[in-house]
């Protein structure tokens, strides 16, 4: 696969509180896309509106002030986030789960732990 020319490289958010998925995730992406890391989702509404994404992975129980389902909420109020593929990514993988996050406006879902392939293939299927 060639590597785009980093001028043409996608940037993806990361919305992840874990150190060692923020890591994971990363590595997974970073030779094919721009990568930016949110701990929380005032970083991540921060960061998506200082820059342009094409991909957001959303970790659904973030901790702290707000969760990753009432970012996606919020988000998705806003009309320059309507379309943006938002991917609900969690290590709590009850069928409610996904229920939940297509509700609250997940493009799509995928628990943890995530393949290479999986994710590569989420991302192509659906980045802007």
């Amino acid at each position: 696969m060639k590597e785009p020319s980093p001028s043409q490289r996608m940037a993806i958010l990361i919305v992840e509180d874990d150190p060692h998925s923020q890591l994971y995730f990363t590595k997974l992406l970073s030779g094919m896309y721009d990568t930016y890391v949110a701990a929380s989702a005032r970083e991540a509404w921060d960061l998506l509106h200082s820059k342009s994404f094409g991909f957001v992975l959303m970790d659904i129980s973030l901790k702290g002030e707000e969760d990753g389902l009432s970012l996606t909420r919020r988000l998705r109020s806003e009309e320059a986030f309507v379309k943006l593929p938002i991917v609900a990514v969690t290590a709590y993988a009850f069928p409610d789960d996904k229920r939940r996050a297509l509700e609250a406006g997940c493009t799509d879902y995928l628990p943890k732990p995530v393949s290479s392939n999986d994710l590569h293939r989420k991302i192509a299927e659906l980045a802007l």
